[in-house]
C-alpha cells in the first residue's frame, strides 16, 4: 500500500481582515452606546457587500422614521493625518465602489476608522464626496481619493453624523 500524502493549506487571518472586524465592532459598539434609547439600530450585511458593510436605520421615539444609511466602513491602524494644504483626511476607495455610491439614491456612509484609537471615526456622504470629483478619474483609475472633512469626526457625539443622514432624506421631499 502506498502512502498518499494530503497537503493541508492552511487560512489564516490577515490583517486586513483582522482591521476590519475591528472598525465594525467600534462602529457597532459607537452605535449601541450612543442611542441606548433605542433610536439607532446597526444592521451588519452577511452576504458579499459590494462595498456595504452595514445598515443603519433611525427611529424617532421607538418609531421608525424611513431614514436609513448604507454604511461603508474602512479601517486603518495608522493614524490620522489632515491634508497639507486642505482640511480633510484622504482615504482611497476602488471607482467601483465609487460608481455605485453616486448612483445609489439611499445615503451611503463612508466611515473610516481608527483602529488603535477607536475616538477617531470621520464620516462624510459618499455621494457627495464622489459627486466633486472628475468624471474622468473616475472612468479611467481603478482607485479614487476621498476627502472627508476634518470636522466631520465622531468623538463622542453621533448627532452630527445622523443628522447628515436625516437631511438627506429632507433634501429628497423637497426636490420631488
Amino acid at each position: 500500500m502506498q502512502d498518499v500524502k494530503v497537503r493541508v493549506n492552511h487560512m489564516s487571518r490577515t490583517g486586513p481582515h483582522i482591521i476590519e472586524t475591528k472598525s465594525k465592532d467600534i462602529i457597532r459598539s459607537k452605535i449601541d452606546k450612543f442611542y441606548q434609547n433605542g433610536d439607532a439600530l446597526y444592521r451588519e450585511l452577511t452576504e458579499r457587500d459590494y462595498g456595504i458593510d452595514a445598515l443603519i436605520e433611525l427611529f424617532k421615539e421607538g418609531n421608525p422614521t424611513g431614514s436609513l444609511a448604507l454604511l461603508q466602513i474602512k479601517g486603518t491602524e495608522k493614524k490620522f493625518k489632515a491634508l497639507k494644504r486642505k482640511p480633510y483626511i484622504s482615504i482611497q476607495i476602488s471607482t467601483s465602489n465609487a460608481k455605485y455610491g453616486y448612483q445609489n439614491n439611499i445615503p451611503i456612509m463612508l466611515l473610516y476608522v481608527n483602529t488603535l484609537n477607536d475616538e477617531d471615526i470621520y464620516y462624510v456622504k459618499l455621494q457627495e464626496a464622489v459627486g466633486s470629483i472628475a468624471q474622468n478619474k473616475i472612468k479611467e483609475q481603478k482607485e479614487i481619493s476621498i476627502n472627508i472633512p476634518i470636522s466631520n469626526c465622531i468623538k463622542e457625539d453621533l448627532e452630527p453624523f445622523f443628522e447628515t443622514i436625516r437631511c438627506s432624506y429632507r433634501n429628497q421631499e423637497e426636490s420631488t
